[in-house]
């Protein structure tokens, strides 16, 4: 369809227009719109000049249908149409009070919408672009709605001397009702008044008096009553109060029009900035029209296809959803340049979804969202046109077939690769075999011209085109034979059968005429026609299949849904108490680390003694064990290590074995001794327990050991107190002083390493704590911290800290080899 895209848009024909319902629906948009330019718009929407600037509406629109699911609706009340006053006061002439209530409140409405919109730039930047090309005119309602009152009425306040003038009014209007009743009690007036009333004639006070008494009271004569024998009289004793009356009204009128022609002043200076106001918020309104019309229609953004491609799914016709009616909805697929061809009994069916791909065309091109489902499909169609109903028209001497020809006529002249043309019951009301012959002859020549057709039919000839033309596609419309009703339900690629013979014989036709029928037919019961029915039952039958699959799924989906879901729950509820059950076991050696330092205090007052403090050592150490255990008991449970124990024999030079405290692999370098054995993990060469010693899959000279794993306070198992390990290997000469041996601490490993740096004060002193407590469950002779040198503070706050642990007998800044200042290397007490 790109070649046709420089092609004008074409008019749809009014016939077309009305065949499809578009008025209908435009006047349900309308009824959406919140003005009254707004509603008018809505009723004179007219398709888009081009596909983009449909995209543009349906961007917009989209924005607008955001709006409302966020419940951010935008207000439109007080807008009302004010062109026309606009236009009186460009000419001139000065507003009345009511119409300059009109335009404030127009213009303080407008104010509103815009910066509503223009606070919501987020969620609708299109929108809030739009309403910001206005211009803020608070300075042009303002000063009207604090001028005038809900009636359109000058406030006091409206300028500072229209109060005063109207206060000095109010003053005169009572001296001259008190003067006036002065005057029904003068014994001098009173005998000659008709009534004891006064009251006004031409705006002046007057007093009632008989017609044959009007001498006896001097003054001015202001009329009669209709019977003549009253005659108003203005007395003498109050023409200077009328006279100052009437000049004070004079004064207060000449400083309301002064007051009401600069308001209108405002308004002539912004008319052109509130007319623009004016027409946004009337752009703004059908887009929220349309937006609430898309809600009505549950209906959602088209894609504007440029190859040709019309792809809508679950079409649903917008005038039934809007009625509230069973509404089934639909595929209708289309590639570029080809044409449906739909056949079905006579039932409504083949013209409603006739009707609803006309309708959506319509709404597209008009940038409107479409009753289909997300994904859907369509171009941007240059014409529509349509051939629906009986057109006679006994005025031209036409007759039905005559009309449809005339029509057929003008869209072979019209047809195009961006047109859409609608045909029900082509060719009909003819002579069968010819108006066949002219119904196929015609379709081929549409899509000749490249046009997408919907066509309806009952002749054979047609539903066969598509098995010898592969720009036709067969459809057909659903007929549920035990209700004698159409199902509505549009099956694409097969055709339909009319069933007229089969519907007779349902319907109760004589047996006899119905088998004389299908004799003359010359197909007989089992003809074509019975097939196109059985292959229709079948359809039903497997659609109902369908459903209930579908059903069932969800009903397995939800079930998966809830197991799921309460999944989840249990596991959050594991979570929660395994939380509950961490929290109780940490208190619990909070309670225990207390114990151990009282006892750890006990047991150096004891030891330090003399030896009649042997028993309270035994007893102190016993505590000791019952709290080492009772710190055991909520140790995490130990994961299983892979292998096996190792037998002596086993443990040969070369031999690949797994260390269970260090967690990786390494060779054994020589024969064990005194319960130990030497083995060589990466660069570290160390002895280890026998028990410590597991025998894994691979054998002398396997895969290299992996590199040791490093062990930090926090993952060490707590454990019960352990016997002391077996000294390392000689590897000190015989004849190092005694005092130098003591200096010596053991090979740095990780289960006696601490890394703490990089991590805050606190927390390292804290994990400090839980180390040093560990390493003294574990009978350590020295740990080692590592710190870092950095600024120094982290190194003296460990040192100090664990030189006033009651568990350390002395520390040291590591050698060399273990990193130096970096490193600080603790005694424990054993």
């Amino acid at each position: 369809m790109d070649a046709e895209n420089s092609r004008p848009i074409v008019a749809v024909p009014e016939k077309t227009l009305h065949d499809l319902g578009w008025p209908a629906l435009l006047e349900t948009l309308a009824a959406r719109c919140h003005t009254e330019r707004g509603s008018a718009a809505a009723r004179g929407l007219v398709a888009c000049d081009s596909a983009d600037e449909a995209r543009v509406r349906l961007a917009d629109l989209a924005e607008a249908c955001l709006l409302h699911e966020l419940d951010l609706p935008p207000p439109f009340g007080g807008i009302t149409d004010v062109e026309l006053l606009l236009a009186r006061a460009e000419k001139g002439g000065a507003l009345e009070g009511e119409a300059l209530l009109a335009v404030g409140q127009t213009l303080a409405a407008c104010t509103r919408l815009r910066r509503h919109l223009v606070a919501r730039a987020t969620e609708a930047p299109r929108l809030a672009a739009l309403a910001a090309t206005t211009a803020e005119l608070s300075h042009v309602s303002g000063p009207i709605l604090e001028s005038l009152d809900d009636k359109g009425q000058l406030l006091d306040h409206a300028s500072p001397a229209l109060g005063t003038l109207r206060r000095r009014l109010a003053a005169l209007h009572d001296a001259l009702a008190r003067a006036a009743r002065g005057l029904l009690e003068d014994a001098a007036v009173t005998p000659h008044l008709q009534d004891r009333f006064f009251t006004q004639r031409h705006d002046r006070y007057v007093v009632p008096v008989r017609s044959d008494a009007r001498a006896r009271v001097p003054g001015i004569v202001h009329g009669t009553s209709q019977s003549g024998q009253t005659v108003f009289i203005e007395p003498e004793a109050i023409v200077d109060l009328n006279n100052r009356l009437e000049l004070g009204r004079s004064d207060v009128l000449e400083e309301e029009l002064r007051i009401l022609a600069e308001l209108t002043g405002y308004v002539r200076e912004e008319a052109t900035g509130a007319r623009t106001a004016l027409a946004v918020a009337t752009r703004l309104d059908l887009l929220d029209g349309s937006a609430l019309f898309a809600r009505a229609l549950d209906a959602s953004a088209p894609t504007l296809d440029d190859t040709g491609v019309l792809a809508l799914k679950r079409a649903r016709h917008p005038h039934l959803v809007l009625a509230g009616r069973d509404c089934v909805a639909n595929d209708l697929l289309l590639g570029p340049g080809e044409s449906l061809v739909i056949s079905g009994p006579n039932a409504g069916g083949k013209t409603v979804a006739l009707k609803t791909a006309g309708l959506l065309a319509l709404m597209a091109r008009a940038g409107l969202f479409l009753p289909v489902a997300h994904g859907s499909r369509i171009p941007f169609y240059r014409s529509v046109l349509s051939d629906i109903g009986d057109d006679q028209s006994l005025e031209r001497n036409l007759s039905t077939f005559s009309a449809h020809l005339q029509n057929l006529r003008s869209f072979l002249d019209e047809a195009s690769g961006a047109a859409l043309i609608l045909v029900d019951e082509i060719a009909a009301g003819t002579e069968p075999d010819q108006g066949a012959a002219l119904a196929e002859a015609v379709l081929v020549a549409l899509a000749a011209r490249g046009a997408q057709v919907i066509a309806t039919t009952h002749y054979e000839r047609l539903k066969a085109l598509p098995a010898r033309d592969r720009r036709f596609v067969n459809a057909s419309v659903g007929f549920d034979l035990a209700r004698m009703a159409p199902t509505f339900e549009l099956e694409l690629g097969v055709p339909g059968s009319s069933g007229a013979l089969f519907l007779a014989r349902r319907l109760g036709l004589p047996a006899e005429v119905v088998t004389h029928a299908e004799a003359l037919t010359g197909h007989g019961p089992a003809g074509i026609e019975e097939l196109l029915i059985a292959l229709t039952e079948e359809r039903r039958r497997i659609a109902v299949e369908r459903r209930e699959l579908a059903e069932a799924r969800r009903t397995v989906d939800a079930a998966l849904g809830d197991a799921e879901r309460a999944r989840r729950d249990t596991d959050a509820e594991r979570r929660r108490l395994r939380a509950g059950a961490h929290d109780g076991a940490l208190a619990e050696l909070a309670r225990a680390r207390d114990e151990l330092g009282r006892l750890r205090k006990s047991l150096r007052r004891a030891a330090s003694g003399s030896d009649d403090n042997a028993d309270a050592v035994t007893t102190a150490r016993a505590e000791l064990l019952v709290v080492a255990g009772r710190i055991a008991e909520h140790a995490p449970a130990a994961a299983p290590m892979p292998g096996r124990l190792a037998e002596l024999a086993e443990l040969t030079a070369g031999t690949t074995v797994l260390v269970a405290s260090l967690g990786a692999r390494g060779q054994v370098v020589s024969p064990p001794e005194r319960g130990r054995v030497t083995v060589q993990v990466g660069a570290l060469r160390t002895a280890v327990a026998l028990a410590d010693v597991r025998i894994v899959a691979g054998a002398k000279g396997g895969a290299p050991p992996t590199p040791p794993r490093r062990a930090t306070a926090s993952t060490a198992p707590v454990a019960a107190p352990a016997p002391a390990p077996a000294p390392a290997p000689a590897t000190t000469p015989a004849t190092t002083p005694a005092t130098a041996r003591e200096d010596l601490a053991p090979t740095r490993t990780p289960e006696l390493t601490l890394d703490v740096r990089g991590e805050r004060v606190d927390d390292a002193l804290a994990r400090l704590d839980r180390f040093l407590d560990d390493a003294l469950l574990g009978s350590r002779e020295a740990v080692f911290v590592i710190h870092g040198h950095g600024t120094g503070a982290l190194r003296d706050a460990v040192r100090r800290h664990a030189d006033g642990h009651l568990g350390v007998s002395r520390l040291r800044p590591g050698a060399p080899r273990d990193g130096g200042d970096g490193v600080t290397v603790i005694w424990l007490d054993s």
